[in-house]
């Protein structure tokens, strides 16, 4: 007996659209094509790094679209057995991409050059402790998000060239 996996909602259309729209601005606005609102002096970080936002959000976008095209499992994000290969490449090299960007950014703002302010309910302190303490806890993150990275890579070295492997099922 085959079990029924839930298929994606056709209403991702509209957050994949959503989403690559909003990645497409933050990109032209990294790539210096479109103005930063309020003006350069609103700009708190290099301009590369409002590029690694935009191709997150956009790359996040044409995720949602290929998983809905697709017919990947809602559970899962998994594309059925039957679709090609080349979407799986794509679908995987895409989530890489994101998570290389999210390492960027979260290893600019732990080590990068300049001053950093990071405010909230939790830090009292005085400006220079909140300073390290946001810095440090961007670095954890930024070590976790390159350690998953890794596992991410090489689950992907092994998924499209182990051909050796049996297939498991």
């Amino acid at each position: 007996m085959t079990e029924t996996t839930p298929v994606m909602p056709k209403s991702n259309y509209l957050y994949a659209a959503l989403a690559a729209a909003t990645g497409i601005y933050f990109f032209l606005m990294g790539a210096r094509l479109l103005p930063v609102p309020g003006g350069p002096s609103n700009l708190h970080g290099p301009h590369w790094l409002v590029l690694c936002v935009g191709v997150a959000f956009f790359l996040a976008g044409i995720a949602i679209a290929i998983e809905t095209v697709g017919l990947a499992n809602a559970a899962t994000g998994a594309l059925p057995a039957g679709a090609p290969r080349w979407l799986s490449v794509v679908q995987y090299l895409i989530g890489l991409t994101i998570f290389i960007c999210f390492g960027l950014i979260a290893s600019w703002v732990a080590f990068g050059p300049g001053e950093r302010h990071f405010s909230g309910t939790l830090l009292f302190a005085d400006e220079a402790t909140n300073t390290a303490i946001g810095r440090t806890v961007f670095g954890v993150g930024a070590l976790i998000i390159w350690l998953a990275t890794a596992a991410v890579l090489a689950f992907g070295i092994r998924k499209f060239f182990d051909d050796e492997r049996p297939n498991a099922g």
